[in-house]
């Protein structure tokens, strides 16, 4: 961690002059349609379908960022911890591994139990294990674009779009061309070993402006970089991933799109260390620790275009496990300052099988009264296995199991929003409401402390959620919108013996723990400005109510309780400025967020005393922010040079149930290389000032930030 502000001004100064490092006849040379001009934080003439139809990412009365592909893979971001640096007023609660990750936007954090408080999208189809907070396991390969909204999206995307949004798109098949796209990649981690990486995808026209297929996938090895007993570099990871995408047109009037996409994540050991400075991994008391993360997303959806209106359906199912042997290093007192090494084992697999079916009408055409209406259908279940055992005093002594339990969840939705276009599309109202009901079911065996309960239960939750925008339109330029919207998360079930030892805690609390969910309100603009400004901003404030909140008790085994509320309000700024000099584009975006608790149960404080009124919600920081260049000029006719350079802060984070606080996070990245119309070389740095961390500080471990790299890409095209 940089501990001065010296020295954080001297990398931006340093990030600054990097950026302008141009001389006035390079600038003249370059391209008019240079790439710079799609490095940008929000390009303003995209097109995104944020509100479940096209429309350019300015004219959207909503705090959302849009990100191409290209961009993407220009920054080399690869994954969603990458990505959220560029979010404002977002984070990474927690990543014990890839695709075991917990993701917060502008506050809404409550541990890593109960449902997402992040909605999550890949294409038009809902992406959501229940009772896990989990983000999609993926790398950003091959992707159309992102595309990130902040605050509430209960009206249209539904259960736990609480915080936000973020939208996968893939890149779709084309039907007029063959297109192939390789790229290979070497680097080297401070402190670590070699890494590599593959990736391509392959376009095949079937019949022109009727059927095409794609193909993309890509393996990366990351080599580890924390050391321990057994040896050294030991918490390496491999990822590899497939996709197939078929585009279908039978008429004029039907596109249908079919895919399949397989994910497969393994790392050895964790990212839960056991110290980050020097990186050291809990010693395995005679096993082989690993996180795998192994999703096979299968995805369908079709357009009927009308006329006047559209009919629009999108289906998938998930085949999601996610599988943990670990051990935490801990002590036990044997005698007056007398302490015995003892290994905690959690050996658990959780899998997932989720089927999920929208149905919706979506108006066309130029009239001024817009409206959608539509159906969500969900059924699925989660099915834990769960040992954990004490290690080092001989066999193995149970603590805790769970063998087969099924938490159910069967849910269904229908929600509309309808807006009017007033004194030629100055002034839009528009009004929305969601409709949520979900049954979930839990069962099985748990054993604690050698004793053993069959488990049971059955909890009803529903939910409506409104939407009311005005948005005013002075120009073709401008943009001021209001916004109230509700979000919420379904409610959840735990077992019989979290809920009794939470009550001889001192907790009240049941089986069953109720939905929570939250009113925001904000006020937001966007606006081109001269001399190639481009600007947005919000200001939002947002009532929490019954907030499902995770206490550990004195007997070892975390419990679950509708704690309390919170009170949050911030600022997000995003800024883009395409400078005079030809090619060259700088962007910064900022958030401030005060999070506290409010009417906090005072039998919660009293077991976890960080749950307590007035205090910052765990896992959200008061503030982060990220500066960001691009530079784009032609050496000659046949050759470009491209520079990337960004800069990224995020403020301490708080844990919940030990009060202690992880590390400031400060990422500077470099990325420079030579691009001709089918190859591109590109020399990159990571994390150049060689940030430890921790992400996440615990009692029981610390999340480490990926060491220092540097390395080489090539692309090539054809």
């Amino acid at each position: 961690m940089i501990g001065s502000n010296v020295r954080r001004a001297a990398l931006l100064g340093s990030l600054s002059a990097l950026a302008l490092f141009a001389t006035p006849a390079m600038a003249q040379e370059a391209t008019p349609d240079s790439t710079a001009t799609d490095q940008a934080y929000a390009d303003a003439d995209i097109v995104v379908t944020a509100q479940k139809r096209e429309q350019n990412l300015s004219d959207v009365p909503a705090a959302i960022q849009a990100i191409s592909g290209d961009t993407l893979e220009r920054r080399g971001t690869k994954d969603l911890t990458q990505l959220v640096e560029f979010i404002p007023g977002a984070s990474i609660v927690s990543k014990a591994a890839p695709g075991f990750e917990t993701i917060q936007i502008r506050g809404i954090s409550s541990g890593t139990v109960g449902d997402a408080t992040v909605g999550y999208y890949i294409d038009d189809v809902i992406f959501s294990i229940p009772n896990l907070q989990l983000a999609p396991p993926s790398r950003l390969i091959n992707l159309e674009r992102t595309e990130i909204l902040r605050g509430p999206q209960g009206t249209l995307y539904g259960n736990g779009a609480m915080g936000g949004l973020i939208r996968l798109v893939t890149t779709q098949p084309d039907t007029t061309k063959f297109t192939a796209k390789g790229q290979g990649e070497v680097s080297f981690t401070d402190g670590g070993g070699t890494n590599y990486a593959g990736d391509a995808a392959f376009n095949f026209p079937l019949a022109t402006d009727k059927a095409a297929f794609s193909v993309s996938g890509g393996y990366e090895r990351l080599s580890g970089f924390a050391d321990g007993a057994l040896g050294n570099n030991l918490n390496g990871i491999e990822s590899w991933n497939v996709r197939g995408k078929l585009f279908l047109k039978p008429t004029e009037n039907l596109d249908v799109t079919v895919s399949v996409w397989h994910i497969d994540n393994h790392q050895d050991y964790s990212n839960n260390l056991l110290a980050v400075d020097p990186p050291r991994v809990h010693e395995p008391f005679g096993i082989t620790p690993f996180i795998d993360t192994v999703a096979t997303f299968y995805s369908g959806s079709a357009k009927w275009d009308l006329g006047t209106v559209s009919l629009e359906s999108g289906t998938s199912y998930i085949d999601h496990k996610l599988r943990i042997d670990s051990v935490v290093n801990s002590v036990l007192p044997v005698a007056p300052g007398v302490f015995l090494p003892i290994g905690i084992r959690n050996n658990s697999t959780f899998a997932t099988h989720s089927f999920n079916q929208e149905l919706r009408l979506v108006s066309q055409g130029d009239s001024a009264f817009s409206w959608i209406v539509g159906g969500l259908y969900t059924n699925a279940t989660i099915t834990s296995d769960i040992d954990v055992n004490f290690r080092g005093l001989g066999p193995a002594i149970p603590f805790l199991n769970v063998v087969g339990a099924p938490l159910k969840t069967e849910s269904f939705a229908i929600f509309g929003e309808a807006s009017y276009s007033l004194f030629d599309g100055k002034l839009i109202p528009l009004i929305g409401l969601r409709y949520f009901n979900d049954t979930r079911t839990a069962s099985g065996p748990t054993t604690f402390g050698g004793v053993t309960a069959v488990d049971s239960g059955r909890g009803k939750f529903d939910a409506l959620s409104p939407r009311f925008n005005l948005t005013y339109k002075p120009s073709d330029d401008a943009l001021v919108y209001i916004n109230v919207a509700r979000g919420f998360r379904s409610g959840t079930i735990q077992t019989g013996a979290q809920a009794l030892l939470g009550q001889l805690s001192g907790v009240t609390t049941g089986v069953i723990i109720n939905e929570d969910s939250l009113w925001t309100y904000e006020i937001g603009t966007k606006l081109k400005l001269p001399a190639g400004f481009y600007f947005d901003g919000s200001f939002y404030y947002t009532d929490w109510s019954d907030i499902q909140i995770p206490f550990n008790t004195p007997f070892g085994l975390p419990s679950v309780v509708n704690g309390g509320d919170a009170r949050i309000y911030g600022v997000d700024l995003g800024l883009n400025w395409r400078t005079p000099l030809n090619g060259l584009t700088l962007q910064a975006v900022v958030n401030f967020n005060n999070s506290t608790f409010q009417n906090i149960n005072p039998q919660l404080t009293v077991v976890s005393p960080t749950a307590r009124n007035g205090a910052q919600l765990p896992g959200v920081p008061k503030n982060n922010y990220s500066i960001g260049a691009t530079y784009s000029t032609a050496i000659n006719e046949n050759l470009d040079f491209n520079f990337y350079g960004a800069y990224s802060f995020r403020n301490r984070q708080q844990d919940l149930a030990s009060g202690l606080f992880g590390g400031q996070i400060e990422n500077l990245t470099l990325r420079a290389g030579l691009e001709t119309k089918k190859l591109r070389f590109d020399v990159f740095a990571d994390n150049i000032t060689n940030e430890k961390g921790p992400i996440l500080f615990t009692p029981t471990a610390q999340q480490a930030i990926y060491p220092r790299r540097i390395g080489l890409t090539v692309t090539l095209k054809y």
